[in-house]
């Protein structure tokens, strides 16, 4: 018989949360060049060549200096254990001409992690500083301030398979966190993320993203960012959210999706629990892509085909009911790019049954959810129910937005959608 994959899970991370290192296998301790004009990359690369396989690699609590790339994607059995700093330089122009590419949406990453049974431990303490404030300033000086070429993810997990991590702390990451692609069986335990520019808002920052995985679980996370606290894109399946705080940020996103002219993907199989969100602009917002297109990835893009279905979420609270901010139960919309280009209803790309259960806590709005669904391919079997929003004068918020929606369950729609590009849902 094949263990179900919660089973799975259980056993990942029993294996790695729960017990020591093996202290007989080949180590490789790292030592820290400490000092900023010393590349710490060499060193750290040759450790993982040394003991990466059957081994155990350890980083001192010390301060190692990252001024290039790296990639260890042929990691296997291997114990990675992280008690200090791993910080990234701010050589901007080194970043953009050197930076890896991911696979996706022409996205690129300072450091790729890949293999087969990698265990890391960060013991909540471990660190990634990607030093975002230099990029934070430089990115809002450049006419594109989102997916700029060569402006690097902090980590890439790429092509890991039954792997869990645990306990790690990423401190003003250069861009998005943790990019998880073509990954399958992994535990994302107990990490931190705090994407907060000291000197400039932060853009762009995702604490993570996976794409093209499956059996992905988020565990215990924390993220303060300023824009996606955790998004799944194209073809990410039986994906688990749990036990998580989210402040400062957008919410969880479900796309975007339906960036590729004529690719189908699809997103399935989502749990999400047990939420604590904190001044977020939506608990949860769903990104399609019109059928038209308009340029190309990462910026432009459109005509994609597939569908999101079998959606879950529960137990869900919203700042125990003390959360802060705007704070948006569901959002669905539509994605164009320029003044008036795009019809935001046109999209291929269909939402289908999604059920939104217990939702509660505060809000700035009435409205509970603004569904702005395609003509084309609409919105269908989706239910909201067991909602208890209010606004901090007690007023409750029951305003349903819709527009090609069809046969909703467990609510009535109250009023038309607006359409267009509003990231909020409002008019």
């Amino acid at each position: 018989m094949v263990p179900s994959f919660f089973a799975i899970v259980a056993i990942l991370a029993c294996a790695f949360g729960f017990v020591e290192a093996n202290p007989h296998r080949k180590s490789c301790v790292i030592k820290s060049g400490q000092s900023k004009e010393i590349d710490d990359a060499p060193a750290i690369l040759h450790a993982f060549k040394e003991c990466g396989q059957h081994g155990r690699v350890l980083f001192e609590p010390q301060t190692y200096y990252v001024n290039s790339v790296m990639n260890v994607s042929w990691l296997k059995d291997v114990d990675i254990e992280i008690h200090g700093t791993l910080e990234w330089s701010t050589d901007i122009m080194y970043w953009l001409n050197n930076s890896m590419e991911v696979g996706y949406q022409n996205q690129s990453t300072a450091f790729i992690i890949g293999g087969d049974n990698v265990r890391i431990n960060g013991f909540g303490t471990g660190t990634f500083n990607g030093n975002g404030d230099d990029w934070y300033k430089w990115i809002r000086q450049q006419k594109n301030t989102s997916n700029y070429p060569g402006r690097p993810h902090a980590l890439t997990l790429s092509h890991l398979t039954n792997s869990a991590i645990h306990g790690l702390r990423f401190l003003r990451s250069q861009m998005w966190t943790m990019s998880v692609i073509h990954s399958h069986n992994v535990v994302l335990d107990s990490i931190f993320v705090n994407n907060t520019g000291n000197s400039a808002q932060s853009s762009n920052t995702d604490g993570a993203d996976t794409i093209y995985s499956s059996h992905i679980v988020f565990n215990n996370w924390t993220v303060y960012n300023g824009d996606d606290s955790i998004s799944l894109k194209a073809n990410s399946t039986d994906i688990t959210i749990s036990n998580c705080k989210l402040s400062n940020g957008l919410g969880i996103a479900i796309g975007s999706i339906g960036q590729y002219k004529d690719q189908f993907e699809t997103i399935e199989r989502v749990s999400i629990n047990n939420i604590d969100y904190e001044n977020t602009l939506h608990a949860f917002y769903v990104k399609t892509w019109t059928d038209d297109q308009n340029g190309y990835p990462p910026n432009g893009g459109g005509g994609g085909l597939g569908c999101t279905s079998i959606w879950r979420r529960s137990d869900e609270s919203e700042g125990n009911g003390t959360s802060r901010g705007r704070l948006c139960s569901f959002a669905m919309h539509a994605i164009f790019w320029g003044p008036g280009v795009g019809n935001c209803t046109n999209s291929q790309f269909q939402i289908k049954n999604v059920a939104i259960k217990n939702l509660s806590g505060t809000t700035q709005s009435t409205r509970v959810a603004s569904l702005q669904c395609s003509a084309v391919a609409p919105c269908t079997n989706i239910t909201i129910a067991d909602v208890d929003l209010h606004l901090a004068n007690s007023t409750e918020a029951n305003s349903y937005l819709c527009g090609n929606v069809m046969s909703p369950a467990g609510f009535m729609c109250t009023g038309d959608v607006c359409v267009g590009g509003s990231a909020t849902g409002e008019c």
